[in-house]
């Protein structure tokens, strides 16, 4: 039976089920920054007293085993999720502990989804990744590809849209590429995606590499022609 609802937010508003869980749960778990963002809808103030603050993943996994196995009753779970709860997300960490019967998914936009509708641009040809080590500085996650790999990643599939971190930020990013080799490429940070003062840059790697951005943001880079 379902117990656990992973609700993505961000770029939507929330539809009647997402609505019904929040409502049915008995807590509802958030990191500091997703509750800014949960601050903006208009069911918060009906739930506000049920929401609980656990910034990282590991806190809100060892709660939820607590929670459970001190009350002997699981009740009702939301987790609030950024976008699409399983691209490189929260998603598939619930499932692993908690099993599919347990948890129900229920995606928003992904950020990256929203930033290539932001620069018009298609992308189901573009190739996606993360940089995004996680939010504790103590348990860094290990990636699939690095900063180095971004020039042979680019110029083997000519689009890329990648997920960054303070560390393996815009600039830094930028910087591989102007010591590369290839032709130079036209690069897009799309910060703070769904707020009131998002903004979409867009520069040669010279450019952005001299530039500073906030969190979070997406970088997305189409070669040179």
């Amino acid at each position: 039976m379902t117990d656990i609802y992973v609700i993505g937010i961000g770029y939507k508003p929330l539809d009647q089920n997402e609505r019904k869980a929040l409502y049915k749960s008995d807590v509802i778990l958030s990191s500091e920054r997703l509750l800014a963002v949960f601050k903006r809808y208009r069911e918060f103030k009906k739930v506000r007293e049920k929401v609980l603050v656990l910034n990282t993943v590991d806190e809100t996994i060892e709660y939820m085993k607590s929670r459970t196995s001190e009350s002997g009753e699981k009740g009702f779970i939301t987790v609030l999720a950024s976008g699409d709860p399983l691209f490189f997300g929260i998603g598939r960490r619930m499932i692993n502990e908690f099993g599919k019967e347990r948890v129900e998914l229920m995606p928003d936009l992904s950020s990256i989804q929203v930033a290539f509708a932001r620069i018009m641009e298609p992308w189901d040809n573009a190739f996606l990744m993360s940089l995004h080590r996680g939010p504790d500085p103590q348990k860094k996650r290990n990636l699939k590809y690095y900063m180095k790999d971004i020039p042979d990643l680019l110029n083997k599939h000519g689009k890329l849209a990648i997920l960054t971190d303070t560390e393996n930020n815009p600039s830094e990013i930028a910087k591989v590429l102007i010591h590369s080799h290839i032709l130079p490429p036209i690069i897009f940070v799309c910060e703070k995606l769904g707020d009131p003062d998002e903004r979409i840059i867009r520069g040669t790697p010279e450019d952005i590499a001299a530039m500073s951005f906030v969190t979070p943001n997406v970088v997305i880079i189409l070669s040179g022609e």
